[in-house]
């Protein structure tokens, strides 16, 4: 299912497929975002299936928000399986 992106203030609720391939359209408009924000939030709860090479995509959204000092949080469901993940990789 093709991703879907739709954003609220600092909220982008994500809904279909997350893949690698259309993981850059969402880090662009983060990272737009996050170029006059110090805060964002991506909502996953209407992400069918993430595959493993965006959450390495993700991993790496979280590790460049922090060292400039900007956040990015993760809410919805199958969010722990990605906080473990960022845990297992001391990112969190």
């Amino acid at each position: 299912m093709p991703l879907k992106i739709t954003k609220s203030d600092d909220l982008f609720y994500l809904k279909g497929d997350l893949n690698v391939t259309n993981f850059k359209k969402v880090e662009k408009k983060v990272n737009n975002f996050l170029k006059k924000q110090s805060n964002v939030t991506l909502n996953i709860n209407d992400v069918n299936e993430i595959d493993t090479r965006a959450v390495n995509c993700i991993a790496q959204m979280f590790t460049d928000a922090l060292s400039h000092k900007k956040q990015v949080n993760i809410v919805g469901y199958g969010t722990k399986d990605i906080y473990d993940e960022l845990i297992a990789r001391d990112i969190l």
